[in-house]
C-alpha cells in the first residue's frame, strides 16, 4: 500500500470510528429511553384500568340504585308492566348504556330495553342459571358475543332497602345492566390519549408501537376477551428521529471533510509523491523544479534528489572516461616510473664512474712510474732490452686489469634480457665490488654472510641494481654522519620458499618520522645536491612489481635495516 493511500485509508478509519462512536452512544442512549418507555408503558395501562374502573362505575351505581328501590322489589312481586313503562323505559339512554334487564326469582325477563338487537336474546347471552338468589353481591363479568364482540355485565341482587339482609335472605330478582363495546365506545376510551384500545391486535410495522393486554373475564373467570392497549413510544420515536437527523448530519460532514482531506492529500502528498515517482522512475529532475525553492520537506527532497541526479550524471561520464583516464594514468605513471629508473641509473652510473676513477687511478700511477723508469734507464744508457721487455709485460698487465674493469662496469649497466640463474653470493659480491672504489680508504667494512649454494631464478642485474643501491645509500649513511668503524653487513638465506637479503649498517638509521616514507618517490634525508629520492622508490618498484618479492625497512641494531623477500622458484 503506497503512502498516499495509507493516509487516506487512515482519516476515512478515523472519521468512521466517530461515527462508530456516535451511532453506540445513540443506541446505549437508545437503550435507556426503551427501559423508560416500558415503565411508562406499564403506568399507561395501569392508568387505563383505572380508566375502565371509572367508566364502569356509573353502570356499578345504576346496577345497585335499582336493586335497592323498593318500588322496583314491590314490581317483581306484581308484575305491572303498565309500571315498568312508565317508570324504567328510556333507562339505557338516560344512563348511557346497551341494555337493562329485570328478572325475577326464577331469572324469568319481567322487564327489557336494549338498543342493540342483538342483545333481545339476553338469555342466550348470559348465563342466568349462575345467578344466585341467596348471593347478595354484585357481579361483574364480560360475555363474548359471536359477530358482534365484547359485552360488559353487571348483575345486582334485588332486595328492599328497609329489609335486613340476612346471611340467608333471598333475593327477589335481579338487575342486570349491558353496555356493549362498540367501536364508538373503544374510540371514545382511545379519545383520552392514555392508549387506543382494541379488542384485536393492530398488525403495524411501526417499531414504536407496543400492545398490552388486559384479559377479560367471564362470569365463572374463564377469559373470554382481551382488550388490546396500543401505546405510542414516543420518546422512542423523537429520539430516533432526533439520531438519526445528527447521524445524516454527521455522515454529511464526514462526506465533506472526507473530500476536502482527499483534496488536501491529492495537493500535498499525492501529486508531490507522483512527481517525485516519475522523476525517480524517469531520472529526469523536470517534474522536481517547481519544488526546489520551497522550504519544506518537498524542496529538501527534490534539492536531494537533483543534485544526487547531478552526482550520477558525473559518475556515468566519469564511468565513460574512467578507461581512458587509467590508461593515461598508468601512462604517466609508467613515464614516471622511467623517468625515476633512469634518474637512478644515471645517479648509480655517476657513482660508479666515480669508482672507476678510483680503481684506475693507481694503475695509472704505476704505469707512469714504470714508463719514467724506462726512461731514465735509457737515458742513463742502463735500460737492456730484457729490461725493457720485464717492463713492458708489467705495463701490459696493467692494462689488461684496466680492461676488465671497464668490462666489469659495462656488463653490469646492460640491461636484463630474461630470468637466469644465479648465485646470490655472487651477486653480492660483484655489487660490493661495483662501489669499491667510494668505500677504500674510508674505514668502512663489509660483512658478508651467504653461502655459495643459494641461487634464484630471477633478473639478476636488476637485483644487482637494488644492492648497488642499498650499498650506496649505507656508505653515504656512514660517510655523512662519519662513523667511525663503519660497518656494512649483508646477509642471504633461505626460508621454506623464500629467499631473503638483509642489508644494514650502524649509521643511525632515520627517524620514526621518516622510516613510513622511505620507499615514496623523491622522499631523501640527503642534501638535495647529492640525491632525488628516487633510488630506494625505483628498488621497490624492481623488487615488488618485476621479481614479485617485498621489501621493507626498520631500525635495528643502530641503523636501516632492510629486508628484501624473494621468491625461490618465482618463474
Amino acid at each position: 500500500m503506497s503512502v498516499k493511500s495509507s493516509f487516506f485509508f487512515l482519516t476515512m478509519l478515523t472519521f468512521l470510528v466517530a461515527i462508530g462512536v456516535e451511532a453506540f452512544i445513540w443506541v446505549n442512549e437508545r437503550d435507556n429511553v426503551n427501559v423508560m418507555a416500558k415503565q411508562n408503558a406499564q403506568e399507561i395501562v395501569q392508568g387505563f384500568k383505572q380508566l375502565l374502573i371509572l367508566k364502569s362505575d356509573s353502570f356499578k351505581k345504576q346496577a345497585l340504585d335499582y336493586a335497592a328501590w323498593n318500588d322496583l322489589a314491590n314490581f317483581t312481586d306484581t308484575k305491572d308492566p303498565q309500571w315498568a313503562e312508565d317508570n324504567l323505559r328510556a333507562s339505557i339512554v338516560q344512563f348511557g348504556i346497551d341494555g337493562m334487564y329485570i328478572l325475577d326469582q326464577n331469572k324469568k325477563i319481567l322487564f327489557s330495553e336494549s338498543n342493540k338487537p342483538f342483545l333481545e336474546a339476553i338469555e342466550a347471552l348470559v348465563p342466568f342459571a349462575v345467578f344466585d338468589t341467596a348471593n347478595a353481591g354484585l357481579l361483574h363479568f364480560y360475555a363474548k358475543v359471536p359477530q358482534q364482540g365484547i359485552i360488559e355485565c353487571y348483575v345486582a341482587p334485588i332486595h328492599r332497602i328497609d329489609e335486613t339482609i340476612a346471611q340467608n335472605s333471598l333475593a327477589k330478582g335481579f338487575v342486570l345492566i349491558v353496555k356493549h363495546w362498540d367501536e364508538a365506545f373503544l374510540e371514545e376510551l382511545s379519545g383520552y390519549g392514555i392508549a387506543e384500545a382494541r379488542l384485536s391486535a393492530i398488525q403495524n410495522d411501526d417499531d414504536y408501537n407496543t400492545v398490552h393486554e388486559i384479559p377479560l373475564s367471564g362470569i365463572q373467570g374463564e377469559k373470554v376477551g382481551t382488550l388490546y392497549l396500543h401505546i405510542h413510544n414516543r420518546m422512542s420515536e423523537v429520539l430516533d428521529r432526533y439520531g438519526k437527523k445528527e447521524l445524516k448530519l454527521t455522515i454529511v460532514h464526514t462526506v465533506i471533510l472526507m473530500i476536502v482531506f482527499a483534496l488536501l492529500i491529492a495537493k500535498f502528498i499525492s501529486f508531490p509523491l507522483r512527481d517525485i515517482t516519475v522523476a525517480l522512475n524517469a531520472k529526469n529532475k523536470e517534474p522536481l523544479r517547481k519544488y526546489l525553492l520551497k522550504e519544506n520537506e518537498y524542496g529538501a527532497i527534490s534539492t536531494a534528489l537533483c543534485e544526487s541526479f547531478d552526482t550520477k550524471e558525473e559518475l556515468e561520464y566519469l564511468n565513460k572516461n574512467l578507461e581512458k583516464k587509467i590508461d593515461e594514468e598508468v601512462a604517466n605513471s609508467r613515464l614516471k616510473d622511467r623517468m625515476l629508473f633512469q634518474q637512478a641509473k644515471l645517479a648509480a652510473l655517476g657513482e660508479m664512474l666515480g669508482n672507476i676513477a678510483h680503481q684506475w687511478r693507481q694503475p695509472l700511477n704505476t704505469i707512469s712510474v714504470v714508463i719514467s723508469k724506462i726512461y731514465l734507464d735509457s737515458q742513463m744508457k742502463k735500460l737492456t732490452p730484457q729490461t725493457l721487455e720485464d717492463e713492458i709485460v708489467k705495463l701490459r698487465s696493467l692494462i689488461q686489469s684496466m680492461s676488465s674493469t671497464i668490462d666489469d662496469f659495462k656488463d653490469f649497466f646492460l640491461a636484463d634480457t630474461g630470468k637466469v640463474l644465479f648465485s646470490v653470493s655472487k651477486c653480492i659480491e660483484e655489487s660490493i665490488r661495483m662501489n669499491d672504489g667510494g668505500i677504500a680508504n674510508r674505514d668502512i667494512l663489509f660483512c658478508v654472510d651467504c653461502p655459495q649454494e643459494i641461487e634464484l631464478n630471477t633478473f639478476k642485474k636488476e637485483l644487482g641494481h637494488v644492492l648497488l643501491v642499498l650499498i650506496h645509500n649505507a656508505k653515504e649513511a656512514l660517510i655523512e654522519r662519519q662513523i667511525a668503524h663503519g660497518e656494512i653487513t649483508i646477509k642471504g638465506y633461505e626460508q621454506e620458499h623464500y629467499v631473503i637479503i638483509e642489508v644494514s649498517d650502524n649509521g643511525g638509521g632515520v627517524t620514526d618520522e621518516q622510516l613510513p616514507h622511505v620507499f615514496d618517490p623523491f622522499f631523501t634525508t640527503k642534501d638535495p645536491t647529492r640525491g632525488n629520492g628516487g633510488g630506494l622508490y625505483m628498488s621497490k618498484q624492481i623488487i615488488e612489481q618485476t621479481m614479485q618479492g617485498s621489501i621493507n625497512a626498520t631500525n635495528e641494531r643502530g641503523g636501516l635495516f632492510i629486508t628484501i623477500v624473494l621468491p625461490k622458484d618465482e618463474a
